[in-house]
């Protein structure tokens, strides 16, 4: 398969969670999850990718490896301004997860680098937060000024719930409340993220809790709930909502800092499936990242919703739009493309290629559904569906292996990945689009 064009893929083996998004020094640091040696799930480890722009990046060797039969799970970086583990002022501190090879224990870790992220040192008093169980993972760690402390927010996976933890150093960590489930649909929580997001067109703030769902949960398995945090518990003021309706927007980060002249921090999710990856066929590598998207919360009636606006580097990528007039004879269009249609009226389109994979998207009564067809790996067939609003532009952001669905100016987005080949997909359709291509510098 062809290779995505304006996606993070590594160069070769699996990918999958984003971990360890921080900033330093003018780089936007991306960890994830990584096996060194193979395209499958295993030996997982911190593979590592740096950006200036959140639009291109530059791979890096390893950042953290599997070692004395411990995996490295998911979690957090963090710029330790004042020293406070002991590692030196402006250290950068991963937070991960140790994960025995045995899958019997899992343990809260930390790891220093005082060269930008290129090479870390374990602590040697790790682990630094252990409950003696097996599915304790993924800390979400940040520092909270009004309280003065690092908080984590972790989870007990095979529970259903996460637990709030303080700490003056990053070493010695105490409970300070819970998060549970609360009716939350689904199984098996994973990858927890705690954030503050301002409210749109307003100078208030709402902390956001957002928590991966393995199985069982609609859409993608991104559920979150908006409320206030005071430095010790969480309080949601909503119901569970979807973050993404696709099939294919997992364990979702953010570099909290910096944020953008709104106010707003961006994050990040892994465009993959667990429960289908492994049925796809070997190329080589596997996985690649969502756009980066800027978050922030608008008011929808009495409550409150989720807002994710593709990062404007990314959309400086591509070059002027071009009118298309969809019809029924099919026509190429390159792989690799930013469609835009009203989100006004019926329309549908199909796209398609030689081997009879195709993605057929409609609007039609105010619900747009994105169909997945692919006969070769018939484990990707699949229905997707949001209402949407009727009052914004439906963005199309078309790669080698993925289309992701922005409507509702951010307040609806529809993930999938694909198996289209080729070096254009053929389309044909009714409605009319603006379609930008990648500029060639890009």
């Amino acid at each position: 398969m062809m290779r995505p064009h304006y996606h993070y893929a590594p160069a070769a083996n699996w990918l999958s969670d984003p971990n360890g998004l921080v900033w330093q020094d003018g780089e936007w640091h991306m960890f994830y999850q990584y096996n060194p040696f193979g395209e499958e799930w295993g030996h997982m480890s911190w593979g590592h990718a740096v950006s200036r722009d959140l639009a291109t990046w530059q791979e890096l060797p390893v950042a953290l490896a599997e070692e004395d039969n411990t995996m490295i799970f998911s979690g957090s970086a963090v710029i330790d301004h004042a020293g406070s583990a002991g590692f030196g002022k402006a250290a950068m501190i991963a937070v991960y997860t140790g994960a025995r090879t045995d899958r019997a224990h899992q343990f809260q870790c930390i790891a220093a680098s005082t060269d930008r992220g290129r090479t870390f040192t374990k602590f040697a008093g790790n682990p630094v937060l252990d409950r003696a169980m097996a599915d304790f993972r993924d800390p979400s760690v940040f520092w909270h000024e009004p309280s003065r402390q690092w908080i984590m927010v972790v989870v007990l996976s095979d529970e259903n719930r996460a637990l709030v933890y303080g700490s003056p150093d990053l070493k010695a960590w105490r409970e300070l409340s819970e998060i549970a489930r609360d009716g939350a649909p689904g199984h098996l929580w994973e990858c927890p993220f705690l954030v503050e997001l301002p409210v749109e067109g307003t100078d208030e703030t709402r902390w956001l809790f957002k928590v991966d769902v393995l199985s069982g949960a609609p859409g993608s398995g991104a559920l979150y709930r908006i409320g206030r945090f005071d430095g010790a518990r969480f309080v949601p003021e909503t119901a569970w909502q979807v973050a993404d309706y696709g099939d294919e927007f997992y364990a979702a980060i953010g570099w909290t800092d910096p944020r953008d002249s709104m106010g707003r921090p961006t994050w990040i999710g892994w465009m993959g499936n667990h429960a289908v990856q492994k049925h796809l066929p070997k190329q080589g590598w596997r996985g690649a990242m969502s756009l980066p998207r800027r978050l922030s919360l608008r008011r929808d009636g009495a409550a409150l919703k989720l807002v994710q606006a593709v990062e404007p580097a990314c959309r400086a990528l591509f070059g002027q739009p071009e009118a298309m007039a969809l019809s029924d004879g099919f026509r190429p269009l390159a792989r690799a493309a930013l469609l835009e249609m009203t989100g006004q009226g019926d329309w549908q389109f199909t796209l398609a290629d030689d081997a009879g994979r195709k993605l057929h998207v409609a609007l039609a009564a105010g619900v747009l559904q994105v169909e997945r067809i692919d006969p070769i790996t018939p484990q990707l067939n699949r229905k997707s569906a949001m209402a949407i609003a009727s009052d914004a532009l439906v963005e199309i952001w078309l790669d080698s292996g993925s289309i992701e669905v922005i409507a509702g100016q951010g307040a609806n987005c529809l993930t999938l990945q694909h198996r289209l080949a080729g070096e254009a997909f053929s389309l044909r359709g009714t409605g009319q689009m603006a379609v930008r291509y990648p500029v060639a510098s890009a």
